[in-house]
């Protein structure tokens, strides 16, 4: 689903806040979700607390992990579980920003495991969900997984359905086709995520192109896993290049601005206080854009926009998305 769906579902589920990561971050590693979005947590000058879910829920030992280089070999023999690795990655982000303020909580996850391919009593993983929904595109199909969500989220599910398809890699094909061979004779080193040798492979393996999913298979090797090809080639289509990471994170210390993309209408203490005393620019309305950012987070924003506007452009069962410009934030 898109962001303002899944934002509804957010805040009809208990969140007051939801905002936006910015979507080099949002499609980058562990290690770049997590700091952009810790990054923006401590930018709202608002925040004591970090929660995060995690396989062991053992607080103290992700700590002495994440602060401990001794313990890579220990790691690598006895690699962390999914939610585990972007817990570490949380943790390293607040020493990473030397912030002392911000007190880290994990809750342990019970049920099914991190892409589980079938449900463990009443929980499911979202790779089943999402699994589900694209095997078979019927508009009775998602109410089979009411029993895996949260009522409310499972009524926005059921709601945006009707005029919306589910999205996956396959939708992009053509598109990420035509831009792999735009940019063919200039290579693809300059594309975040992209290595010489990744660049020269993908050079190389185009004329065997068939679909986004099955040409990450054909360049998948034991040197590159299937998840950074998909960040990789994903950073092509959207044309974000390693100089414009390096601006955000040298320049804005991995948060640019701050954009609300919905919240409750009974926390506006909230919103007043993380306006008082936020570091960095407040976008509740893209028209003020302009007027509020410098010319470097502004064209992070367009960034932003484009990727909003590709996907709304192949979500939409039949006629014409709505602009990213004309989109409200979501108050419930």
């Amino acid at each position: 689903m898109d962001k303002y769906a899944r934002t509804e579902a957010a805040l009809k589920s208990g969140a007051d806040l939801v905002l936006e990561l910015t979507v080099p971050f949002a499609t980058g590693s562990a290690q770049y979700f997590a700091r952009g979005s810790v990054s923006a947590l401590l930018n709202t000058g608002v925040c004591d607390m970090l929660l995060f879910g995690s396989e062991t829920g053992d607080l103290d030992t992700l700590k002495h992990q994440a602060g401990s280089a001794t313990d890579l070999a220990e790691l690598t023999a006895n690699p962390p579980l999914p939610n585990d690795i972007l817990g570490l990655e949380y943790l390293k982000a607040l020493n990473y920003f030397k912030n002392e303020s911000v007190t880290p909580y994990t809750l342990k996850r019970d049920g099914a495991g991190h892409d589980a391919p079938s449900p463990l009593g009443d929980t499911a993983s979202a790779s089943y969900l999402r699994g589900v929904l694209r095997k078979d595109d019927e508009y009775d199909t998602y109410k089979s997984l009411s029993a895996y969500m949260p009522q409310p989220a499972f009524d926005v599910c059921e709601k945006y359905f009707v005029e919306h398809r589910p999205v996956s890699p396959s939708d992009y094909s053509d598109f990420l086709f035509y831009t792999l061979m735009m940019q063919k004779e200039n290579g693809y080193s300059e594309y975040f995520d992209v290595y010489d040798n990744l660049s020269d492979k993908i050079y190389n393996s185009l004329q065997d192109y068939d679909n986004f999913p099955g040409f990450i298979t054909r360049l998948k090797s034991k040197e590159i896993t299937y998840s950074h090809l998909s960040r990789a080639l994903l950073h092509i289509l959207l044309d974000i290049k390693k100089s414009e990471v390096s601006i955000l994170i040298e320049k804005y210390s991995y948060c640019p601005y701050l954009r609300p993309l919905g919240f409750r209408t009974d926390v506006s203490d909230l919103l007043k206080a993380i306006k008082n005393n936020c570091d960095r620019p407040f976008i509740s309305k893209l028209a003020d854009a302009e007027s509020i950012l410098d010319a470097d987070s502004l064209h992070s924003l367009k960034k932003d926009i484009l990727a909003s506007e590709i996907y709304a452009k192949n979500s939409l069962r039949s006629g014409t998305p709505v602009s990213e410009y004309r989109r409200t934030i979501i108050t419930i």
